[in-house]
């Protein structure tokens, strides 16, 4: 077997690599559970037309397109990937839950919060696996978190589905859905640092990146924080 093959044997096998399918397929499942949700939400609201319902659909994605800007110039600028991660899929997990909690006006504004924090978590985990895994195989790696990970979007309406039946309302789907985005948070601490590639833009090099009359350290591993 040659060397290529036995890394990329090791690296299918690694644990990290199916932690990074856990977190993208709870990813997957939470947003398809919100845009399935949604319009429920929204329907609760007396007196709209479906015109209006169509409209206020749109406002926790206009919400989230400015999320994912703010949030990805933010991990960019810092280079700390994982606390941005979490805070994202937390943030999700938490407007889900107010959601089952308040009016439906009130609950529209959660899904927004929702939308804003599972809609960034995307975006900013793709930049982890990317910067741990080797770039020999980092293709074929990244293909499997993604099919994988997509998985989320056949079981979530399914899984929420049921139940809803269970529950006789779609408190208890939003529920699920707030408990898969926290132990999607918490499994982001699981994540090792030590990736291949640095992938935090604008990084100055710091002191202890420096020998003695040199430049900059080279080929040493990057860290995901």
């Amino acid at each position: 077997m040659t060397p290529a093959r036995v890394s990329r044997w090791k690296l299918l096998t690694d644990p990290q690599l199916l932690l990074f399918c856990w977190i993208y397929f709870a990813i997957s499942v939470a947003l398809y559970a919100v845009t399935f949700w949604l319009p429920s939400i929204v329907g609760g609201i007396a007196g709209l037309s479906e015109f209006q319902v169509g409209l206020l659909v749109a406002v926790p994605w206009l919400c989230a397109l400015a999320a994912v800007y703010v949030t990805g110039r933010a991990s960019d600028r810092t280079g700390r990937r994982r606390p941005f991660l979490a805070g994202a899929l937390l943030a999700g997990s938490a407007g889900t839950l107010l959601a089952t909690l308040v009016s439906p006006w009130l609950g529209l504004a959660a899904l927004c919060l929702a939308a804003m924090g599972f809609k960034t978590s995307s975006p900013v985990f793709w930049t982890i696996p990317q910067s741990y895994l080797d770039a020999r195989i980092a293709a074929p790696a990244i293909a499997l978190v993604n099919s994988l990970g997509n998985l989320g979007g056949f079981v979530s309406p399914t899984a929420f589905g049921i139940l809803q039946d269970a529950t006789g309302s779609t408190r208890g789907g939003l529920i699920g859905l707030s408990v898969v985005g926290v132990s999607a948070a918490l499994s982001v601490a699981l994540v090792r640092g030590g990736g291949h590639r640095e992938r935090a833009r604008g990084r100055r090099p710091r002191a202890r990146d420096h020998g003695p009359g040199r430049g900059p350290v080279r080929g040493g591993p990057a860290r995901v924080r």
